[in-house]
């Protein structure tokens, strides 16, 4: 695959998950939720609102579908899932919403090793 292509298919996404559930606590889900990121093996960052991944959009997209099920599973009688994706070229390396400007503390897990 040519670097433009592999490119143009990475990008950023971040979801939040509201799980209902009849009895206990939703947080507990939403726990169940991170745990399917943290085992898919993608940079990501866990925040108060939302997780942010960055990778491929078919598998991120997986991992959210994964991530909805697990809540499910787990006893949620519905979810409602917040989808943010933000796609980038090479080219756009001067826009205020690039991850890579400058490394800071909460961004530093998407800074590419050269």
């Amino acid at each position: 695959m040519s670097q433009s292509k592999k490119q143009a298919s990475e990008v950023y996404l971040a979801f939040q998950v509201i799980p209902r559930v009849r009895k206990g606590n939703n947080f507990e889900l939403v726990d169940k939720a991170i745990e399917v990121v943290k085992n898919a093996n993608i940079p990501y960052q866990i925040s108060a609102m939302e997780t942010t991944m960055r990778g491929d959009i078919d598998q991120l997209l997986e991992i959210v579908k994964l991530a909805q099920q697990t809540c499910i599973h787990a006893g949620a009688v519905e979810v409602i899932t917040n989808i943010k994706i933000h796609n980038r070229t090479p080219e756009a390396t001067d826009t205020f919403c690039t991850y890579d400007r400058g490394i800071t503390p909460s961004n530093s897990v998407f800074i590419k090793k050269q």
